[in-house]
């Protein structure tokens, strides 16, 4: 329930675009050349078929924003508008579809009007899809159906990921607190302000070379 309280945002400030930059950016082949790549070809006497070029990230693939919005993350109503305001800022307003929930994205998800809800199609492959959710770990009482189960979850995610998108959630919780199933192939990314860069891009970047990129 918002208490009418200025929000505090759960990361550093001058930290916070940065961490949102992680979670959204894929990989691109730049105008640089890979200088030591080329040596290394030319060392072990490969063919050169193409000049290998440095890769760098970007956000111009934009993002697909999955906000959950169960019983168990209303006490988190302000961290999910700050960060849906924050990833537009990050990625492009234009470029950031957002989406609600209840469940999982798989039982429907709505745009603008509640009533209307529609399937879940994931976007295009590559695009990261960034979601704002305990993943069904909090259990409010007398939820029972109302929260997914984790086998639940994994069979969305692994859906996600058949699409070639990686995925990132950002969650209440430490990434121990979830499986390490999960782990494998989810870059999680929690609230709270002892959160660095360098657990952001390492958590990104692990997922996003699990999916074949750099």
């Amino acid at each position: 329930m918002t208490t009418g309280l200025r929000h505090e945002p759960p990361w550093k400030r001058d930290w916070e675009r940065g961490v949102v930059f992680a979670a959204v950016a894929t990989t691109a082949e730049s105008t640089v050349y890979d200088q030591p790549a080329l040596i290394r070809k030319v060392a072990r006497q490969e063919v050169l078929l193409s000049i290998p070029r440095r890769h760098r990230l970007t956000t111009r693939r934009g993002a697909q924003l999955l906000l959950d919005h169960g019983r168990a993350m209303v006490p988190f109503q302000d961290d999910r508008d700050w960060l849906s305001d924050l990833v537009g800022s990050v990625a492009g307003r234009d470029r950031v579809e957002v989406l609600r929930f209840r469940g999982t994205p798989d039982r429907g998800v709505v745009r603008d009007d509640p009533r209307a809800r529609e399937p879940y199609r994931p976007p295009a492959p590559g695009t990261p899809v960034v979601l704002f959710s305990d993943l069904g770990r909090m259990r409010p009482p007398f939820a029972s159906g109302a929260v997914a189960e984790p086998a639940e979850w994994r069979t969305f995610v692994d859906s996600v990921l058949h699409t070639g998108c990686p995925v990132v959630c950002v969650t209440p919780y430490r990434p121990l607190d979830y499986s390490p199933a999960l782990r494998r192939v989810i870059a999680f990314i929690p609230l709270d302000r002892g959160i660095s860069l360098r657990h952001a891009h390492e958590a990104t970047s692990r997922v996003r070379r699990a999916l074949g990129g750099a």
